[in-house]
């Protein structure tokens, strides 16, 4: 059905109003983005995604030393730099090797290489590997919490830019009426009580503004930090319809299923004990001492010229078979495995009353009439040009306002918890819902 003429005009007047409003409040330096484009810029600038990812690259370096064989040693020694007359009694006892060098010349070399047992090196390769994957799961742990600190965050800047659209948009209508009442009162059509109850909701408006542009600005400075924007830049968040049919689908059985199996801390949890069970593997087989292998060349310091010989060393296990460091590491993996139980069980019952919550929170957005809410705003206009023509009273015309404000704030109110709580559940669950 076509608008009436009059309806039309309120309208155009009413659109118009808020354009203006918008456009003097913005600053010259305003980025607008909807959300999906905020969130990219998030996750391609967060400067704290961009630092943890590098610990996985560290976790891929450490597995490649883990990799190495130990580098041999090399040892000459027993090395004389002369040779008296009467050490060798005015003899030759040691043959020159080429053109008289190294006549009566002693030195000994030793060439030694260290050989790990009880497949150490693998073990240490097992560790780091299991490092790494705690490191990717780290990751991706921050990675939800961050997006879900994001996207609570932008719920709540875009909450707060709707009620400073709409009191802005009172204030104005205020404004003008008081404006109007005041040019009244001084021709004594107006009593002053009238005026006084009309700048006290002024004032009362612009302290409102007033600190809800405050919110928003703290808002503002934790959206601008997680997507790395220059500090000069003002953000404003364009909305999108709210959808709640896919919400309204969701059970809590999937709900705890998928916790279990995706959530990142849980995933944390459950890899740092298989690294810490890695790290007890390794401390058990050190309990096998590591061998020593040599081969040494000794020129004349031995029974026989030019001796060659092989060897080997090993550590007696008398003193030391690492019990401490085996028990130590037993006990951070029995630690690890209480922490992933509480975990688990602190995390089942966060998706419980998230759900719940979420409930509550879809009944109370779904139970508004948003045509209704839509309409409110070309009823005020009509309501204060009634007021300013004396066709309803100052305590009617409260009333309505007051009325007006609260349905409207119940309603974006609810869409933000509506929001936040789903954020929630897509960290506790590992998952997009």
């Amino acid at each position: 059905m076509p608008l009436q003429p009059t309806k039309r005009i309120i309208w155009t007047g009413l659109l118009l109003l808020l354009a203006s409003t918008a456009a003097a409040q913005a600053p010259a330096d305003t980025l607008r983005y909807s959300v999906q484009e905020a969130e990219k810029i998030f996750l391609q600038n967060n400067l704290l995604l961009l630092a943890e990812k590098l610990n996985i690259d560290q976790a891929e370096a450490h597995i490649l030393q883990a990799k190495a064989w130990p580098n041999p040693s090399f040892t000459v020694d027993e090395v004389n730099l002369w040779a008296t007359a009467r050490q060798t009694g005015g003899a030759e006892v040691s043959p020159p090797f080429r053109n008289g060098w190294g006549k009566n010349q002693q030195f000994a070399m030793q060439l030694e290489q260290l050989v790990q047992t009880a497949r150490k090196r693998q073990k240490s390769i097992q560790l780091e590997a299991s490092s790494k994957t705690l490191a990717e799961r780290s990751f991706t742990d921050l990675l939800y919490a961050l997006r879900a600190e994001f996207r609570q965050t932008a719920a709540g800047l875009i909450y707060h830019q709707h009620l400073l659209q709409d009191l802005t948009l009172q204030q104005t209508l205020v404004t003008r009426l008081l404006d109007a009442q005041t040019a009244q009162y001084t021709l004594g059509n107006v009593p002053e009580a009238e005026l006084v109850r009309l700048r006290a909701l002024q004032f009362s408006l612009r302290a409102e503004i007033n600190d809800m542009k405050a919110t928003a600005g703290e808002e503002q400075q934790q959206l601008k930090t997680l997507m790395a924007l220059e500090p000069e830049r003002y953000l404003v968040l364009e909305d999108s319809e709210p959808h709640f049919s896919a919400l309204r689908q969701l059970s809590l059985h999937a709900l705890l299923r998928s916790a279990e199996e995706h959530n990142p801390a849980l995933q944390t949890a459950l890899a740092a004990i298989k690294m810490n069970e890695a790290a007890y593997a390794l401390e058990r087989s050190k309990r096998v001492p590591d061998l020593r292998f040599n081969m040494s060349y000794d020129r004349n310091g031995s029974t026989m010229l030019d001796f060659v010989g092989f060897g080997v060393a090993v550590d007696l296990p008398f003193f030391d078979r690492n019990k401490g460091n085996i028990r130590a590491a037993s006990l951070q993996v029995r630690q690890s495995e209480l922490a992933y139980r509480h975990k688990s069980s602190e995390t089942g019952n966060s998706v419980a009353k998230t759900f719940a919550d979420l409930q509550n929170a879809l009944q109370a957005a779904t139970a508004i009439d948003t045509a209704y809410l839509h309409r409110l705003d070309v009823l005020m206009q009509g309501l204060t040009l009634n007021f300013m023509q004396r066709n309803i009273s100052l305590l009617e015309f409260l009333d309505f306002f007051t009325s007006f404000r609260e349905n409207k704030q119940l309603y974006y109110q609810a869409v933000r918890s509506v929001a936040t709580l789903k954020e929630s559940l897509n960290y506790l669950t590992g998952s997009d819902l």
